[in-house]
């Protein structure tokens, strides 16, 4: 596979700073998007420090060999699955340990969805409520399911998708890095072929943008990637931009 991407993130139109963050490494095939939480700027610590302990947890699995399960492991898990989980989780130590050392980081988390080429295999993982899309030709799949609350009351029936960015209950998150000492990461191996895009986001951006637009907008661009990500940007903060917003766009193309 070849890749090609493109990547923009904005504070908003409400929030004066940023606690997004995302990494974007096409050599080591990692590529992800956070969004923090927390009180002064926490959150922003809290995400930057997740994907920047993703990006060495998965640099350094690729100098060694047999790398073996956590204690914490519940399943057997493919090595591409096993690098990406056991990095998300080492982050998660971290943060916690973080945020148990220094008051002003006291309660500090952030949500993760990351993507690892590791061919043949494309593994997706998440923790949270940021979000994976597959683009394939005229449609689009939410590849991810939120962990939050809204979203179990979506699956139990109680609420419509469209009415999930807009309900009291949208920033309650079930799963977050840094919260706990240990996290559960929702893990899956994903079937991608030649033309297929692949957008991270916070939900600074899907709370914003529906489905459907989001793929019109791609499309619309004729394979400008940057393009693309500065008019989900532009999007989002033309109808308000109360969160944060970031946008990882990934293309998949015929080596």
């Amino acid at each position: 596979m070849k890749i090609r991407y493109a990547a923009a993130t904005d504070p908003g139109r409400v929030r004066k700073n940023n606690e997004d963050a995302f990494i974007a490494d096409p050599a080591l095939g990692i590529f992800a998007v956070a969004d923090g939480m927390g009180g002064h700027a926490s959150g922003e610590v809290a995400s930057h420090m997740a994907v920047d302990l993703l990006q060495e947890a998965v640099a350094r699995a690729g100098t060694e060999k047999n790398l073996p399960l956590s204690e914490e492991s519940t399943a057997i898990l493919s090595s591409p699955a096993k690098v990406l989980v056991q990095g998300i989780r080492l982050a998660n130590q971290r943060i916690y340990k973080a945020s148990q050392e220094k008051q002003e980081y006291k309660g500090m988390g952030t949500t993760l969805v990351a993507v690892y080429f590791s061919p043949p295999s494309t593994i997706v993982a998440h923790v949270g409520d940021s979000r994976l899309y597959l683009l394939r030709g005229q449609t689009i799949e939410q590849v991810t399911e939120d962990h939050s609350l809204v979203w179990e009351h979506y699956k139990q029936g109680l609420i419509a998708k469209e009415a999930l960015s807009s309900s009291p209950q949208k920033n309650i998150v079930t799963r977050a890095l840094g919260i706990q000492p240990t996290v559960d990461v929702e893990v899956q191996e994903l079937e991608v072929q030649q033309g297929d895009f692949l957008i991270l986001c916070s939900d600074g951006l899907s709370d914003l943008v529906e489905d459907e637009e989001m793929l019109r907008r791609v499309n619309g661009t004729a394979g400008d990637l940057t393009r693309a990500c500065d008019d989900l940007i532009n999007q989002a903060n033309l109808r308000g931009g109360k969160d944060n917003c970031t946008a990882l766009l990934i293309q998949i193309e015929q080596d």
